[in-house]
C-alpha cells in the first residue's frame, strides 16, 4: 500500500493515476444517474468518461506545469493568465467535440437554442472545470504534505542511528589507543610536539561530538578534521606512510552531510593503509563544480588483501552510507562508486547539489 501511495516508479506513478481517474468517473457517473435515472447508465457513463478527460487534463496542465513553472517561482501574473487561457482553450475544445456533453445531459433547458457555443458558455464551462483543479490540487498537496511527514521522520530516526554509530563503529576505537600510545612516547622523546598533539585531538574530538549531529557542516569544516585526523595517524605511521589531500575549485559556500569526507578517509587507514606492511599511501581529492561536489579516495591495497576481502571489510561502512546518502538526497542526487584493482582501492563520491534538505517535492 506504502509502494502504491508514495513510489516514485513509472508504475506506480500511473497505477495511482489511472486508479483516481477511474474513482472520479465512476463516482460522478453513479451522481448523474441518481439524478436522472431514466437515461441509459452506458450513455452517462461515456458522458462523464468524456467529461473527465477534459477535467483532468485541465488539472495536469496545472498542477505539472503551470503551478511548478510559474506559481512556485512566484510569477502570479503569468499563472493567473495560462491559468485563465488553458481554461478556456479546453473548454471550447470540449464543445467543439460534442455539444451534448454536460449540460445537455443534465441540464437541456439551461442550452439556448443557438447552442453552446458562445464566450458565455465556453467561459461558464471553463468556470466548472476549475472544481476537478482543486479536488486534484488539494489531493496532491495531502499526498505530499504525508510524504514529508513520513520521509522527515525517516530521517529523523537514520539521523538517531548515525549519531548513535557514529562513536560506536564509524570511529575506530583503535585509533584512539595507538594515539594515546604514540602520545605516550612521544611525551618521553619531545613534550613540546606533544601540547600539539593534544591540541588535534581535542578538535577531532570536538567535531565528532558537536558537528555530527547537524543537518549539514560546511565542507570546509569538515576538510580540516580530515587534516587533523591525517596529522594524528601519521604519529604511527611515520615517514612511510605517504598521504596528499587535494582540493580544487570554490568550496567556501558548499555543505555536506557531516563524516562523509571522514568516513571515507577513516575507510582508507582502516581497511587499507593498516593492513600494508610495505609504504601505504593514500590521495583524497575535493573538488567543487558550482553545486557538485566530487569526493575521491584512493589508498594502497595489500598485495594479501583479495578484492574480494577488501570489498567485504569496507562493504559494511560503505553501505550505510548509501542508506544515508539516499535518504538525504534521492537516489538521483548522488552517484558513489567502488572501484578495485591489483593494488588500489579507489571510491568516489558525487553529490549533485549543495545540501538542502528540502521536504517538500513537487511530483
Amino acid at each position: 500500500m506504502n509502494k502504491l501511495l508514495y513510489d516514485t516508479r513509472f508504475w506506480y506513478r500511473g497505477s495511482r493515476h489511472l486508479l483516481f481517474f477511474l474513482s472520479m468517473v465512476l463516482l460522478f457517473s453513479f451522481v448523474l444517474r441518481m439524478q436522472h435515472s431514466h437515461e441509459s447508465y452506458f450513455n452517462l457513463l461515456k458522458v462523464t468518461l468524456i467529461n473527465a478527460l477534459f477535467f483532468f487534463s485541465y488539472a495536469y496542465i496545472t498542477i505539472f506545469l503551470l503551478i511548478p513553472e510559474y506559481l512556485l517561482k512566484r510569477k502570479v501574473l503569468y499563472f493567473m493568465l495560462f491559468f485563465a487561457l488553458v481554461g478556456i482553450a479546453l473548454s471550447a475544445l470540449k464543445l467543439v467535440v460534442s455539444e451534448t456533453i454536460f449540460y445537455a445531459s443534465i441540464s437541456p433547458g439551461a442550452v439556448p437554442e443557438s447552442g453552446m457555443m458562445n464566450l458565455r458558455f465556453i467561459v461558464m464551462n471553463a468556470k466548472d472545470m476549475t472544481f476537478i483543479v482543486a479536488v486534484l490540487s488539494i489531493a496532491k498537496y495531502v499526498k505530499d504534505y504525508l510524504f514529508a511527514e513520513r520521509l522527515r521522520k525517516e530521517l529523523e530516526e537514520e539521523g538517531k542511528q548515525a549519531q548513535q554509530k557514529l562513536m560506536q563503529s564509524q570511529f575506530d576505537p583503535h585509533f584512539l589507543f595507538n594515539t594515546i600510545n604514540n602520545l605516550y612516547a612521544l611525551s618521553l622523546l619531545n613534550p613540546e610536539k606533544t601540547k600539539e598533539v593534544i591540541h588535534r585531538i581535542k578538535l577531532v574530538l570536538k567535531y565528532i561530538i558537536d558537528e555530527s549531529q547537524k543537518d549539514s557542516v560546511a565542507l570546509n569544516d569538515e576538510i580540516t578534521l580530515i587534516e587533523n585526523y591525517i596529522q594524528l595517524e601519521k604519529l604511527r605511521y611515520g615517514k612511510r606512510l605517504k598521504v596528499a589531500l587535494k582540493t580544487d575549485g570554490n568550496i567556501d559556500d558548499l555543505r555536506i552531510p557531516p563524516m562523509v569526507l571522514f568516513l571515507l578517509v577513516e575507510n582508507c587507514f582502516k581497511h587499507g593503509s593498516s593492513l600494508d606492511a610495505g609504504v601505504p599511501w593514500i590521495e583524497i581529492t575535493v573538488r567543487a563544480e558550482g553545486n557538485n561536489v566530487l569526493l575521491m579516495t584512493e589508498n594502497s591495497k595489500p598485495k594479501a588483501i583479495s578484492d574480494f576481502e577488501m570489498n567485504s571489510r569496507a562493504g559494511h561502512g560503505l553501505k550505510s552510507l548509501e542508506k544515508r546518502l539516499t535518504l538525504l538526497y534521492r537516489k538521483e542526487g548522488y552517484n558513489l562508486d567502488i572501484h578495485s584493482e591489483d593494488r588500489l582501492f579507489r571510491v568516489k563520491l558525487e553529490l549533485k547539489k549543495n545540501l538542502e534538505i528540502n521536504l517538500s517535492t513537487y511530483r
